[in-house]
């Protein structure tokens, strides 16, 4: 009777870890669901910051301080990211497509960054604009792709 329960135990202890692996492909799009939520966090932070600035709700160095903590944040999220290895070719396709949204936020609030610190209102307006929609994709992304 001990043996057929621990020939069970150990059974079942295959059974779980086997389950836990999971198909890469879906491990991948898991891991860029995250991605792109918590990188959609770090986008509408600077947005945020961005149209209290235009508001005149905050100034310059505060807005400023906000959108490089969100850089700082989605760069965090982008190297986490790239440290995938997608295995497959469908896996290689989600990752490229993550990869260049996440890339593109980035880029959009460095840029942000950047036109705050220039004093670029018409820039910092035009970019504002733009992390608007870059959230939203992010949002969609990160539901999507779970």
């Amino acid at each position: 009777m001990r043996r057929v329960i621990g020939w069970c135990g150990i059974g079942c202890l295959v059974i779980a870890v086997t389950a836990g692996c999971g198909d890469p492909d879906q491990q991948l799009r898991s891991e860029g669901a995250r991605s792109a939520r918590e990188a959609a966090s770090a986008a509408a932070t600077a947005e945020l910051a961005g149209r209290s600035f235009l508001d005149h709700k905050l100034w310059s160095q505060p807005a400023t301080q906000l959108v490089s903590e969100s850089e700082k944040a989605i760069g965090k999220v982008s190297s986490t990211f790239d440290q995938q290895q997608p295995k497959t070719r469908a896996a290689r396709k989600t990752y490229d497509q993550i990869s260049q949204t996440l890339d593109d936020a980035s880029g959009n609030i460095t840029d942000l960054r950047i036109a705050l610190t220039n004093g670029d209102e018409g820039g910092v307006a035009e970019l504002v604009k733009e992390l608007a929609d870059t959230t939203e994709g992010l949002r969609r992304l990160g539901e999507t792709a779970k």
